[in-house]
């Protein structure tokens, strides 16, 4: 082994090192900005998958009479008129 060594040139040593110093930190950088590229294509299609489902959910509170009924009984607590509203709370135990 000692003797392979000793046949490669020290100036090509060198060279290699050199162009492994130059060129080193440049890929790091490289690498690290594709994995965080993929991280926000994936943030970006989760907020467009978010963007669709609430613009599905305007268009039915806009357009849908029975849905916009729906949503406002159960989480507005509201009735219609003369109806009572009946808050059932658990019972403690």
């Amino acid at each position: 082994m000692r003797t392979i060594l000793r046949k490669i040139p020290k100036k090509f040593v060198l060279v290699v090192i050199a162009i492994a110093v130059i060129f080193l930190p440049g890929f790091i950088k490289v690498e690290k900005l594709f994995y965080r590229n993929k991280a926000l294509e994936e943030q970006l299609n989760s907020l467009k998958k978010e963007n669709k489902e609430m613009a599905q959910e305007l268009y039915r509170l806009q357009h849908d009479p029975v849905y916009l009924e729906k949503v406002a009984r159960e989480e507005l607590r509201m009735g219609k008129e003369g109806e009572i509203i009946y808050k059932v709370s658990p019972e403690k135990k």
